[in-house]
């Protein structure tokens, strides 16, 4: 794979920061949008939260496919829509870690560790449809 969209809570930033500098450094392009932006529970409201979303949903069309960092299992409310948006884009969703919720597990395409990202970059989203 060459383009992977990133999805996780942003309680998890720093392993989506490691996440993003590993695929880099061996060549997949890995996209977070508003990994950086800094906003803080008291600036949210609908309008912002809808532009959030909107550009995850541009980075899973632009992707190859939804990684979702899920330490423990957890995914919240809005990977899992992120989540259900990449589903119906036909998207593999390969999780880091078995999620609790098994109507996601339903979705997994696969499973990959955090310890073995680069085996992202061998994987066809062909062989994972």
């Amino acid at each position: 794979m060459n383009t992977i969209a990133i999805s996780s809570s942003l309680k998890y930033r720093e392993l989506i920061r490691k996440a993003i500098s590993d695929l880099e450094e061996i060549g997949v392009t890995a996209l977070f949008p508003n990994l950086d932006g800094e906003v803080s529970k008291e600036d949210l409201d609908i309008d912002l939260m809808k532009k959030l979303e909107a550009d995850h949903f541009e980075a899973i069309e632009s992707s190859e496919c939804l990684y979702v960092i899920c330490p423990d299992g957890y995914v919240g409310t809005l990977v899992s829509v992120e989540i259900g948006y990449a589903y119906a884009q036909q998207k593999p969703i390969i999780f880091s870690e078995t999620p609790e919720d098994l109507g996601l597990q339903a979705m997994a395409s696969e499973y990959i560790n955090l310890d073995e990202i680069e085996r992202l970059k061998e994987i066809s989203p062909d062989s994972l449809s």
